[in-house]
């Protein structure tokens, strides 16, 4: 299974990664089970939600049948309404939910995380008409950094935090029934740092659950 990713920021990189996957899409249809269309687009504000379904909807009319398309944001935007357009035109919703990101302590991270899936689930769920109308929803990103110093709030990096979110947090999700993401496989130690919403720089090299020569960090059984 393959699922392939845009970032239609701006109409040049909406066109090149369009001919990108168009290309190839009647070749390795069986292969290719999702695009899609933006990464945390209504989260940077890039797009309205009215915009990006007309991008889905683009994409979605390029493409052979069978090939589900959609997009993947912050678990806050279907949570508080901005994502309601593209419900019903999207095929498949990837929910990014950082417990991290929102500072929860280790204690409290799980909590946070399956809450925020929740709240995102829940709404789609309503604006769709039920959950037996709703998109096929994921949860695109969820993760912990290993290196201690790497905090946020109460939220602290650290190998023996990441590894208790992933048995608690990740996997509670997962034995939910739902697929899920983890950010991510490997370290990128190359990554330059990253500025959040608090306008501080954050250091984003070390959330692999793997080290960048492949070497697991923890048990990656749930």
């Amino acid at each position: 299974m393959l699922t392939y990713s845009s970032r239609p920021d701006v109409q040049e990189s909406f066109d090149k990664d369009l001919k990108a996957i168009t290309d190839v899409a009647k070749q390795y249809t069986s292969q290719i089970y999702a695009v899609t269309v933006g990464s945390e687009t209504l989260y940077r504000g890039n797009f309205t939600g009215e915009e990006l379904k007309s991008k889905i909807q683009t994409v979605k009319s390029s493409l052979p049948t069978g090939i589900k398309v959609g997009t993947a944001d912050s678990w806050n935007k279907f949570a508080d309404g901005t994502g309601d357009a593209i419900i019903g035109t999207a095929d498949i919703i990837m929910i990014n939910a950082f417990a991290f990101w929102q500072g929860a302590s280790r204690d409290n991270a799980t909590k946070v995380y399956l809450d925020d899936m929740y709240q995102a689930v829940t709404h789609i769920e309503k604006i769709a008409g039920g959950p037996d109308k709703k998109p096929e929803i994921w949860n695109g990103e969820t993760g912990w950094p290993t290196a201690v110093g790497t905090d946020y709030g109460a939220a602290q990096g650290g190998l023996s935090n990441a590894e208790h979110f992933y048995q608690h947090g990740f996997c509670s999700l997962l034995d939910w029934g739902y697929n899920a993401f983890y950010f991510e496989a490997l370290d990128e130690p190359w990554k330059p740092a990253s500025i959040g919403d608090n306008g501080k720089a954050a250091d984003e090299t070390t959330w692999g659950a793997m080290t960048a020569d492949r070497k697991a960090k923890f048990s990656l059984k749930c």
